[in-house]
């Protein structure tokens, strides 16, 4: 039996002669009549019907969109939601408030209202779950806020939880122009589609080369200082464009992304949620304190100290969010016999020449040593560095780390002379060696041991010393060296992917900023298969998008990619694509005109 009866079944359980001592029913002239609640007056004494209209105008409800009314009173607010053509169902936590009202005949017999004994007899009712399927708007009365602050506060986020955790939101995600957090942004677009929701990946790449030639063309610090921020500020307007043109409730802003605080303004004044990742050590770079104020949340990779610091800049809203691993990307790989030549070691590093690597690996010469990367000028290192001063992308590599049987991690520094002992940025390639099922060596950075089992996933050292004794060790015991690297690899892929991070992300997001979601409504998404749960397997549509894959996104574009070519034979759903598809051509085709 659902918890929502309309108000004519309601009648019927009220007892007779009904009267609640907690609730004041006050009756004024012209049959007004409002209620008073633990020293709160409901409605105004005077004009509750004009005070209900300007409580509902100044709530700017989308009309489109159905209502959770939470809070009876004596109804008022809830006439006007009806006159005003809102499909309502109402939730009112006091049984006391909600008999009163029904006994004073303000409200129609066929309005739903739930009176719930518990928050879960709620969630738990069919007719509920289905309502929170369309993403309603949730209002509230002010004085039930007052009244039940706790109810009200736990049931928003369960009602943005219940209604969020089902649906794909529309997700633009900004990157870099060039650095560390440039592949990071892929990685994070690619485990967001792969979670089935719809992304704009705004790639500002390109621009690269012109903002860095523009410091390399002039001679005047000052003049190449003024066009770089002029030029940063256009590119901060071309991804606002681009952002707005796509409507998301979430944009996500990478480290180093060409954006100004104006950018971020202007996002959080339309009702997207706007969040940062912050994959940079603050230590190195101070450009956070500037723009962390400005985003709803503002994720970085260094808890503990770093937290305290952000709470002082008045950042309110700032939670870890580690790096992590691309399985598709960051996978085992085999190496061709001439590979096998080129990369194949007992000890490997992968990485630029820091000033504490360099004076590290000083005292690995005597191995089988491979040094990639750039900055490696020092001359007795020159012998191991392959190919000169030279980046690696992603495929080159997962075969240094297939050829190494050590691969070498040690966080940079520029003042220590070995490892750094407050180190507590833990680095991408923690979790991209472990993926790839690559035994790795690690200084001990703060947090790592919360992530991977440090003796029989990812085995640290402490100094020069230690690290020698353990590369000879595991040089010699190669089936355990193999059996740690498999043990990473499976803490990796069951804990540590970019997916895994993706939902962290929006678990943090629905969490708290669930309820600004529900206020600006979303773009509901589906993918194919859940079409075809929706209009079954044997209808023509369900029978069509069954030869399609089940988790691309259900809209126009992506429906094209799989359109068979138009003939006589082709089944009557793809007709109508292809309709659809000619309908918005000719449309696009007609506005370029204009």
């Amino acid at each position: 039996m659902s918890v929502f009866k309309s108000i004519a079944e309601w009648r019927k359980e009220i007892p007779e002669h009904y009267r609640s001592e907690r609730v004041e029913l006050i009756e004024k002239r012209k049959g007004i009549k409002t209620i008073r609640v633990e020293g709160l007056l409901y409605h105004s004494q005077y004009n509750p019907t004009e005070e209900a209209k300007k409580l509902i105008d100044a709530s700017s409800l989308d009309k489109k969109r159905p209502v959770v009314a939470i809070g009876l009173g004596l109804g008022y607010h809830i006439q006007e939601l009806i006159q005003k053509e809102y499909k309502v169902v109402v939730i009112e936590p006091d049984k006391d408030i909600a008999f009163t009202a029904i006994q004073n005949n303000l409200l129609p017999d066929d309005l739903l209202l739930a009176i719930p004994d518990t928050l879960d007899s709620l969630f738990n009712d069919p007719f509920f779950k289905d309502f929170l399927d369309k993403i309603p708007q949730p209002f509230f009365h002010p004085v039930v806020s007052r009244i039940h602050p706790e109810f009200c506060e736990i049931l928003i986020k369960r009602i943005s939880r219940e209604c969020l955790d089902r649906q794909h939101f529309n997700i633009a995600i900004v990157g870099p122009m060039y650095g560390g957090s440039l592949p990071i942004t892929r990685y994070l677009n690619r485990a967001f589609r792969k979670l089935g929701h719809q992304t704009l990946l705004v790639d500002t790449e390109i621009a690269w080369n012109v903002f860095n030639a523009i410091g390399k063309t002039l001679k005047t610090p000052k003049m190449a200082h003024s066009l770089e921020d002029f030029y940063t500020k256009f590119l901060s307007e071309w991804c606002l464009a681009q952002v707005i043109e796509f409507q998301p409730e979430i944009c996500i802003v990478m480290a180093q992304a060409p954006v100004t605080n104006l950018f971020v303004s202007r996002l959080n004044e339309r009702g997207i949620v706007t969040a940062f990742w912050f994959v940079e050590n603050w230590r190195h770079l101070s450009y956070w304190k500037e723009i962390a104020p400005f985003y709803n949340l503002f994720f970085h990779i260094q808890p503990g100290e770093f937290d305290n610091k952000l709470d002082a800049i008045g950042c309110n809203c700032h939670f870890p969010i580690f790096t992590a691993c691309d399985p598709e990307l960051h996978a085992p790989v085999s190496l061709s016999p001439d590979e096998e030549k080129k990369y194949k070691c007992d000890l490997s590093f992968a990485g630029a020449g820091y000033y504490n690597r360099i004076k590290m690996l000083k005292g690995l010469t005597d191995y089988n040593l491979k040094i990639w990367g750039v900055n490696w000028n020092e001359l007795e290192l020159l012998p191991h560095v392959v190919e000169g001063n030279k980046g690696f992308d992603t495929e080159e590599y997962m075969k240094i780390v297939a050829g190494s049987k050590i691969n070498l991690n040690l966080h940079s520094s520029v003042i220590h002379e070995g490892v750094d002992p407050d180190a507590d940025a833990i680095n991408p390639r923690v979790f991209e060696i472990a993926s790839a099922g690559g035994f790795q060596l690690c200084d001990p950075c703060k947090g790592l041991e919360n992530l991977f089992d440090t003796q029989n996933e990812i085995p640290t050292y402490t100094d020069l010393k230690t690290l020698r004794d353990k590369i000879d060790y595991f040089l010699k015991h190669d089936e355990e060296r193999k059996q740690i690297a498999q043990n990473a690899q499976k803490r990796a892929l069951k804990e540590h992917t970019y997916e895994h991070r993706a939902n962290q992300m929006l678990d943090y997001i629905k969490e708290f900023f669930g309820g600004k979601i529900m206020r600006k409504g979303m773009r509901i998404q589906r993918t194919v298969g859940e079409v075809i749960e929706r209009y079954g397997k044997d209808s023509p549509l369900g029978q069509w998008l069954a030869t399609l894959p089940q988790d691309i996104p259900f809209l126009q574009e992506e429906i094209n990619k799989h359109l068979p070519i138009l003939d006589d034979n082709i089944p009557f759903p793809v007709q109508v694509f292809w309709y659809l598809n000619e309908v918005r051509v000719f449309g696009e085709n007609l506005l370029r005109e204009k």
